[in-house]
């Protein structure tokens, strides 16, 4: 069994290490032509309280380059508890954005459940609970696989993939390429992720797929 975990890293390992050479020549300018291209500024602060007790706080910003505006700002606030190969953790999302010209508010508690295959793979199980102020509340489930090289002590390329149902529906999917930049000697991390996301819109009369090119430019510190 072991041996055969083995073999598939290894072969994931080449897969990914090709994807990711791929990611890093592919031109910048192209993702910024298409008509729907979004930057995300991040930054989070997380640290141990005690052994096995994490907590967490991080914003983000939505900047949408084709409006030339600001689409979402959001805060994250949570608490994890790691056990073993397990983390789980309750978390609080507050949420302002623009739609259609309106600005609106959603508060959105979620539970994380994270397990640890092994030192590259995880999956995380999201169950969260949208409280919208304009629409009607709904839960949604998100479910991510993630994969990791540990190439460097300080450089590590990783490749995610995110799956979100909603209504028992198949609504969106998220394909993450990131580097995983930790500065040595310091509480810092940087992580340049591109997302291709592709969400679900049902019409009247079929199933429309639309395309979002996202950049994100995350900053960690280690509290």
């Amino acid at each position: 069994m072991r041996s055969n975990i083995a073999l598939m890293n290894k072969l994931f390992s080449n897969q990914l290490i090709k994807i990711f050479l791929i990611f890093l020549i592919f031109p910048f300018t192209d993702i910024r032509s298409q008509s729907n291209f979004q930057t995300w500024p991040t930054i989070d602060l997380q640290g141990d309280i005690f052994d096995n007790i994490e907590i967490k706080f991080e914003y983000r910003n939505k900047y949408d380059n084709s409006t030339n505006q600001s689409k979402q700002g959001r805060i994250d606030l949570g608490v994890a508890y790691k056990l073993n190969k397990f983390k789980i953790g309750i978390y609080y999302r507050d949420i302002h954005e623009i739609k259609k010209e309106n600005r609106v508010s959603e508060i959105r508690p979620h539970l994380d459940i994270t397990y640890k295959l092994n030192d590259n793979m995880k999956i995380r199980l999201r169950n969260e609970y949208r409280i919208k102020e304009l629409n009607k509340n709904i839960f949604r489930y998100r479910l991510r696989y993630s994969y990791s090289l540990k190439l460097f002590d300080n450089y590590n390329p990783f490749i995610q993939n995110e799956i979100f149902f909603s209504e028992s529906q198949f609504i969106r999917n998220r394909i993450n390429f990131g580097l995983n930049i930790k500065f040595k000697k310091s509480p810092f991390s940087f992580k340049p992720i591109y997302i291709l996301e592709s969400n679900r819109k049902a019409g009247s009369e079929n199933i429309i797929w639309s395309q979002k090119n996202i950049f994100v430019l995350a900053l960690s510190i280690k509290i």
